[in-house]
């Protein structure tokens, strides 16, 4: 019996509010997982470059509050509108004032740090030099404001490798013969971009025959879950058995590849902004 291939890739992509900075200026945030997140947060001490990572982390301002960007930030990261522009964001802010919505991407080396073992990743403040951040590279938090990690390509920096424990965010191929369903799962995030999220799982059988369900988890825009299930309806009719169909990908230099929504149209119409596999 002939059957289609589907082939996952691997995103990582977490969000989380703000952490108050504690008394020695840095704030820990919350370990992230490969079952949970798809990454692994690979050991960053504060003179490595972030340019050398396989994710990037970014803010965005959930309250007005003055003087707690570090000045090497001037630019929002989503719109590339100046900070300091002028009436632009509601208020004659200066460029290290944050406001609702800005959009900050963290690229200063020793603007943060990730623990050894621990994949707690460690943001310092705009006041003073420390393990982490510095005036020109720290950022102070508050509860109000939303930190994204988000896997920028793939690479074995953020579990595709010797340094990820057990590979489950790795790559994988299904028969469509071995696909269960999809659940959708409560989520309640916001995308840096301001676009509402879900959570959709997706099982297949499990081809170690363990009789555990193998899961891999997409975060999707809002609304998407009935286009999900018609696309793996079009997946399953689509006639094509000599090679695998891509639902997802994202490769060592940062491009991606979609399957689509129920037209299999190329384009990423479910607004898959992260894609992991693990198992139930």
């Amino acid at each position: 019996m002939k059957t289609t291939y589907v082939y996952f890739g691997t995103k990582g992509y977490y969000t989380q509010d703000g952490v108050v900075q504690t008394g020695s200026n840095v704030a820990a945030l919350t370990a992230v997982t490969i079952a949970d997140d798809g990454l692994l947060l690979k050991v960053k001490a504060n003179s490595v470059a972030t340019n050398t990572l396989d994710y990037r982390v970014l803010i965005k301002g959930g309250d007005a509050v003055t003087a707690v960007r570090g000045t090497d930030y001037t630019h929002d990261f989503v719109t590339g509108q100046a900070f300091d522009a002028e009436g632009v964001w509601g208020a004659d802010l200066t460029q290290d004032d944050k406001q609702v919505g800005q959009v900050t991407e963290l690229t200063g080396t020793d603007a943060y740090i990730v623990g050894s073992a621990n994949e707690i990743l460690t943001i310092g403040d705009n006041v003073a030099s420390g393990t982490a951040g510095v005036v020109a590279t720290g950022f102070l938090m508050t509860t109000n404001d939303e930190v994204y990690f988000e896997q920028t390509r793939s690479g074995i920096t953020v579990g595709n490798g010797p340094e990820g424990i057990s590979g489950l965010s790795g790559a994988y191929t299904y028969p469509m013969t071995n696909f269960l369903g999809a659940n959708p799962i409560a989520y309640g995030k916001i995308h840096y971009d301001g676009t509402v999220l879900d959570k959709t799982q997706l099982h297949f059988v499990n081809n170690d025959g363990t009789g555990t369900d193998d899961i891999i988890t997409l975060i999707h825009t809002a609304g998407k879950y009935p286009d999900i299930v018609k696309t793996f309806e079009a997946i399953n009719n689509c006639g094509i058995y000599d090679r695998a169909l891509t639902f997802y990908d994202l490769d060592q230099s940062g491009n991606e590849t979609f399957l689509g929504g129920p037209t299999l149209s190329g384009n990423n119409d479910l607004g898959i902004v992260g894609c992991w596999r693990t198992v139930a």
